[in-house]
């Protein structure tokens, strides 16, 4: 994904970011508020990439909790859409929250 260009759209007005359904309920089961999904969006780190969809890295304003988003964007779209959005699990992540932890085998 071509987050700088994502980016640029959203901020000249160019583009809409839309909030899919799942990431609102799943945001409002981890406390995420509007702003700390939008400051992922504009400012968040670009951990894994999807082609047109992307995981981005950022933590909340008031507790510094980290805060996962995945972002899809079909070039030349008008739109990009927020498809989930949370608090990762410790269990599933490595302490800098941009690497999954490796399974172990049985």
């Amino acid at each position: 994904m071509n987050l700088k260009r994502v980016r640029q759209l959203l901020a000249q007005g160019k583009g809409v970011l839309r909030f899919a359904d799942h990431a609102v309920i799943e945001a409002r089961k981890d406390g995420l508020v509007v702003e700390d999904r939008e400051n992922t969006v504009t400012a968040g780190e670009l951990i894994e990439d999807y082609d047109v969809r992307a995981l981005l890295l950022s933590f909340t304003e008031e507790d510094r909790l980290p805060c996962h988003i995945v972002l899809e964007y079909l070039p030349g779209a008008a739109e990009a859409v927020m498809v989930t959005a949370y608090i990762p699990d410790a269990k599933e992540w490595e302490p800098d929250w941009k690497r999954r932890r490796r399974r172990k085998r049985r």
